[in-house]
């Protein structure tokens, strides 16, 4: 078989960004380099943060800051690797990235495959401002891979065929399926970006609720972001701070341990003003593989992936009040979720594995080298 050779690329400013690159790197069976520094991304991994401001510095000059030319010599050089390195695809971290690279990938005729993540293809003025240059990639030689089920009506819209879409959503790792949680804790726990997606706040007033019943019952919120003061500050004015832990980030070998001591994952995610919404929430797969029960709301990917009533419970998006019942619910039947997290874990090996997403990325990537 030949070997293929791919470019990831990744719209992180200063360095190779989210879990998906790094999964990509470490998993997938071909050549690879992998790009950052924005949309058309002209870095390789490793260039210093010295190199990088030297290169953008003379762009910069000698463009005489005209964004057109400072655009053109960016997508050059963009190019340039491409062809120096022998490219048979890229495979897009966005699929707002796709589509700023698109033109370049069209000239030198290398096929592309986007992930689409979620705020692509929900955030309003994102879709906005690149309805035109979707159309575009889903014309040309392109696959698009969306981590949830609901994306896929919007790609249609934008022109996408079947058999262009590939429904994945990133796995749990096999790491998380050995883990053993521990049923009897009454400890909650809740990883993820302190923002308005995630509704933090909510998660704060449902655990509340719970604790009018299980004074001794315990949320860790790992995370951090831009809610993440004003979360703190609701639980000292609830005066429960002896019963929330906010451990901040956490590595990964942290997150297992504390899946470990927990009993129940928690999530309230919705759908925020301007539209953004999540797609398939990677801590809710991973708790879900370690066996934990899951509560959660009925948004986005979730849906996909927790079983209302056999694996977890989820509730309408801002009813935190349905949410705390759903908590105490299970803390009064450890069994109860313990059969969830059986369940859960049973139902994640075979659908959102890590090695199933690996797998189903690869043969994209050689069904559009195939193109």
């Amino acid at each position: 078989m030949e070997k293929i050779k791919i470019a990831i690329a990744t719209n992180g400013r200063f360095k190779p960004m989210g879990s998906f690159s790094r999964n990509y790197i470490e998993f997938l069976p071909f050549d690879k380099i992998v790009l950052f520094g924005g949309f058309i991304p002209y870095f390789y991994m490793g260039t210093s943060l010295r190199q990088q401001k030297l290169i953008r510095y003379w762009y910069s000059f000698i463009s005489l800051k005209n964004q057109r030319k400072l655009n053109s010599l960016i997508k050059n050089r963009f190019k340039k690797i491409l062809r120096n390195e022998k490219i048979d695809c890229v495979l897009a971290e966005f699929m707002n990235t796709g589509s700023a690279i698109r033109e370049a990938c069209e000239e030198l005729n290398i096929p592309i495959v986007a992930n689409v993540l979620g705020y692509e293809v929900h955030k309003k003025e994102i879709v906005k401002s690149n309805w035109d240059e979707y159309e575009k990639l889903a014309k040309y030689k392109s696959l698009v891979i969306p981590v949830a089920k609901n994306m896929i009506p919007k790609l249609k819209e934008f022109g996408f065929q079947d058999n262009q879409i590939i429904f994945s959503p990133l796995g749990a790792r096999d790491e998380f399926f050995n883990i053993n949680p521990d049923y009897h804790s009454q400890t909650f726990i809740a990883i993820g970006r302190f923002a308005e997606m995630k509704s933090p706040l909510s998660t704060i007033k449902a655990f509340h609720k719970v604790l009018q019943k299980f004074p001794k019952a315990k949320l860790i919120f790992a995370g951090e972001g831009e809610l993440f003061e004003e979360t703190k500050n609701l639980v000292t004015v609830l005066k429960i701070e002896n019963s929330v832990d906010f451990p901040g980030w956490i590595s990964q070998e942290q997150q297992m341990e504390l899946l470990a001591k927990s009993a129940i994952f928690v999530q309230h995610s919705i759908t925020t003003k301007i539209g953004d919404a999540e797609g398939t929430p990677v801590a809710i797969l991973e708790a879900s593989a370690a066996g934990l029960a899951v509560v959660s709301t009925k948004h986005g990917g979730i849906i996909d992936t927790v079983i209302d009533g056999e694996t977890g419970f989820l509730v309408d998006e801002n009813d935190w009040e349905n949410m705390g019942e759903k908590m105490i619910h299970l803390l009064e039947s450890p069994s109860l979720s313990q059969n969830f997290g059986k369940n859960g874990k049973k139902f994640i090996y075979e659908n959102f594995s890590m090695r199933k997403h690996i797998e189903e990325v690869e043969k994209a990537i050689r069904k559009a080298v195939a193109l």
